[in-house]
């Protein structure tokens, strides 16, 4: 089934998503019916779930899907053989919010060309955006909602990446693997995340060599959030609030919290080739 679909704002900055729909044609205004000529609506998972395609530039492109109510308890979200390019990763306060995937190339490509996304599974989902390296890949941004906690899996050559887990993201059930080479890696975990009872873990380079150059983790646990790392060596400690030394071995050194076997808990397994660098604080 293909159609039209009407959209009034769908960025409030660039990847900023603004998920407000229009459903009356009348009310829509000539401005934004020249916008609505470029959006490109299909169906592409049961009922009522909806795929935007914004097409952009030939050398940028983007995709919108909206969370549907009551389908999906946890995402699993992997993006798998990337090359040479940057990944940012971030979080919006909107609970009605799958995902905003915006990807920009090197030359000028169509997107079925550059990339595939499949999409898979009733209750808990899972996304694969496959690279195929054919279509050298300059920068991914990829936001995600506040609605349901994702497990992030990331497979990948040259990439330099930044992960930012704000605006009440879900942190309990949600983990994030990543196994890629690159110049370094960037780790933000603020206050403002949500948790029940659960816990999430992260792994950077965790049993691999396709580890970061330099890993960098800024993280300040939310109020009632245990906390356990162990880092790989050498490791730079610039601040630290409320985490001591558990135990140091010769490739790798754990700090933990006063409570860090009780849950929620955020459990970090850091590897990087270089170095590790850490701003701690509970």
């Amino acid at each position: 089934m293909l159609r039209l679909l009407l959209v009034s704002q769908y960025y409030k900055q660039v990847l900023g998503y603004k998920h407000k729909w229009q459903g009356d044609e009348k009310q829509v205004s000539t401005m934004n019916r020249r916008v609505v000529a470029m959006v490109l609506a299909f169906i592409v998972v049961g009922a009522g779930t909806v795929l935007l395609l914004l097409p952009r530039s030939d050398t940028h492109h983007g995709l919108i899907r909206g969370l549907p109510e009551g389908s999906y308890t946890s995402v699993s979200f992997h993006l798998k053989d990337i090359q040479d390019c940057s990944l940012n990763v971030s979080f919006v306060n909107d609970p009605e919010l799958l995902y905003s995937l915006d990807v920009q190339l090197y030359e000028s490509s169509p997107a079925a060309s550059a990339f595939d996304l499949s999409v898979s599974g009733e209750d808990s989902a899972l996304l694969q955006v496959q690279f195929d390296g054919k279509v050298r890949i300059k920068e991914i941004r990829l936001v995600l909602g506040s609605g349901i906690p994702y497990g992030i899996g990331v497979l990948g050559t040259n990439v330099n990446a930044t992960f930012i887990y704000e605006n009440n993201a879900v942190g309990s059930l949600a983990s994030l693997a990543y196994l890629a080479t690159g110049s370094f890696v960037n780790l933000q975990f603020t206050e403002d995340m949500v948790f029940s009872n659960d816990g999430m873990e992260i792994t950077v380079g965790a049993g691999s060599q396709d580890r970061p150059d330099n890993l960098y983790l800024s993280l300040d646990l939310p109020d009632g959030v245990n906390g356990i790392g162990s880092f790989s060596k050498p490791l730079s400690i610039h601040s630290n609030t409320g985490w001591t030394l558990d135990f140091e071995m010769p490739s790798s050194i754990t700090y933990t919290t006063e409570n860090h076997d009780q849950q929620p808990r955020i459990g970090l397994t850091l590897r990087a080739v270089y170095s590790v660098h850490v701003w701690l604080s509970d």
